[in-house]
């Protein structure tokens, strides 16, 4: 009876709200030792509600929200939503102007943040001056009834949710209640998650995966959730607390896993023979990336392949759970599934950036189009971009490439904006640094590909991170040797500059992935130089 009245919901709101009236007690998330229930989150977001209100937030005003994973985000967040005011979730270290250009993308007029971020928020307000109320938990923590506010519409607009910028500058989606109810739900539904699940998750809460995947899909389920801060020094914390509490359910992108092979030396101590699915999304997933995590942890068909993206809410597919992986002929790809229940993908010709062709059959690879209750409004403020990406009939263009087998099974090959061009032939990225990151001494690394006046087509360039930069010279020389040989065998291509680098250098998106143009525009203006260790190849 509760799951139905709560499953009946038909806005964000009404789905936190409908949990917290029928059980109040019930845990919602657990983080750093303390227990947040469903009452408690209501309770608190009421009185953030008020403090919004007092500060002089309307309804219908953005409010930027700049928290670590911490309680006080949801509180700001649902607060917001209380008062029929739009939250926009930041990453917290985006950098001064960068969040100054969202706050005044977003014609934020407040800013909810917490201590240890407040100089860098009043430094981005001084650049945007219509965010110019700036609010930490002390000034929200009203004692008072939340104001009265008409209950939101299924339509209407529940937050803005700005884009990693892998491929570009951030832009805001639009997201009304529908658009992420609607996912919820067939999210939920292909995850097999229930409330007898247990969910750890690290994933942080300014990105959709972990917003919307991880904590806003449980209250759905009545599934307990526990949760880490993103910022793991150590992989092992992970892993121990998916030990600590018999979790079933986890969620990363492929590097998380990855992270955990390279760096947690020692299992012992560690039993993660409780999970029943840990998923894998957000950047490529690669097979060797599964089937080393799977061997060092003694698991067997746990890491499920999904695919999604923020215009689409976030899920698109989700591969089901202990059932074996599907690999397509040449055994380079691993299916990320059937398109979840009420969506629809066509793989269409991709003619550039500005058009698409006829859909393709079975096998050939184009761009992933995709049609589901998820897709957003439109990219707000922004009708050029919007008209780019949507076409007649509801479809999102999503410039991501794969093709579906003749059992309709999708594989996602890369990102259209990523492809390197090299003498006429498309070569994938990751498949330059699946051969390149098997090489001892690398700690990760970025393919690009740079234009080339004098050839006419692009030249590879791979920047690598190194495992310390106090190695001799003579070790640098062999390590490029050894990139070199390795991509030419995995890819045909021989680089045209391998560079080494110090770790933290190559720019990554808030959810962990290569932020390529970036790396383009630092290649080009010779900005990598403080970081270099060796100039290379």
């Amino acid at each position: 009876m509760v799951d139905r009245e709560v499953r009946a919901a038909t806005t964000l709101t009404e789905l936190l709200g409908r949990r917290a009236r029928v059980a109040p007690e019930q845990p919602y998330f657990h983080l750093y030792g303390e227990t947040v229930t469903y009452g408690r989150l209501w309770a608190q977001s009421g009185r953030y509600a008020a403090g919004l209100a007092r500060a002089g937030v309307r309804a219908g005003d953005k409010v930027c929200l700049i928290h670590p994973t911490c309680a006080e985000f949801f509180y700001s967040f649902f607060g917001a939503l209380r008062l029929g005011a739009v939250p926009v979730p930041l990453y917290p270290t985006l950098g001064v102007e960068a969040t100054a250009a969202i706050f005044r993308d977003s014609g934020a007029v407040a800013v909810a943040t917490i201590g240890w971020f407040r100089k860098g928020v009043d430094a981005s307000v001084a650049l945007a001056p219509n965010a110019g109320i700036v609010l930490e938990p002390p000034d929200l923590e009203v004692d008072a009834a939340p104001p009265p506010a008409a209950p939101p519409a299924e339509d209407d607009l529940a937050f803005l949710q700005y884009t990693s910028g892998s491929t570009g500058h951030p832009r805001g989606v639009m997201l009304t209640h529908r658009n992420v109810v609607a996912t919820v739900r067939f999210m939920a539904e292909a995850a097999g998650l229930t409330a007898e699940d247990r969910v750890v998750s690290w994933l942080p809460l300014y990105h959709d995966m972990g917003l919307i995947g991880c904590a806003f899909t449980p209250p759905l389920t009545g599934t307990p959730l526990w949760l880490l801060p993103p910022d793991l020094r150590n992989p092992r914390q992970w892993l121990e607390l998916i030990t600590a509490v018999r979790a079933t359910f986890t969620v990363s992108p492929d590097f998380g896993y990855r992270n955990c092979v390279r760096h947690v030396r020692d299992s012992a101590g560690l039993d993660l023979t409780s999970l029943k699915a840990a998923l894998s999304g957000a950047e490529p997933v690669r097979t060797s990336t599964i089937e080393a995590f799977e061997a060092r942890f003694g698991l067997e068909q746990v890491i499920s392949p999904c695919y999604g993206l923020a215009e689409a809410t976030l899920a698109v597919a989700i591969w089901p759970r202990a059932t074996p992986r599907r690999l397509d002929p040449s055994g380079r790809f691993v299916s990320v599934g059937q398109p979840c229940a009420g969506v629809a993908v066509r793989i269409l010709a991709s003619q550039g950036e500005e058009a698409v062709g006829p859909e393709l059959p079975p096998g050939e690879e184009g761009e992933i189009c995709v049609k589901s209750p998820g897709v957003m409004r439109g990219y707000y403020n922004n009708p050029e971009a919007t008209a780019r990406v949507l076409l007649p009939g509801g479809w999102l263009r999503t410039g991501d490439l794969g093709f579906r087998d003749k059992d309709g099974f999708l594989y996602v090959t890369g990102r259209l904006k990523d492809l390197i061009v090299l003498g006429g032939a498309n070569v994938l990225p990751a498949d330059v640094e699946e051969a390149v990151d098997t090489v001892e001494g690398v700690r990760y690394s970025a393919a690009v590909g740079l234009d080339s006046e004098r050839t006419g087509t692009q030249r590879l360039h791979v920047v690598v991170e190194v495992r310390g930069d106090a190695a001799a010279p003579d070790e640098h020389h062999r390590l490029v040797r050894e990139i070199v040989n390795r991509v030419h065998a995995a890819t045909g291509h021989r680089p045209a500059r391998v560079l080494l680098v110090r770790p933290s250098t190559i720019p990554k998106t808030s959810s962990g992935k290569i932020q390529r143009s970036r790396l383009v525009q630092m290649l080009q203006a010779g900005e990598l130089g403080a970081q270099l260790v060796h100039g290379g190849h």
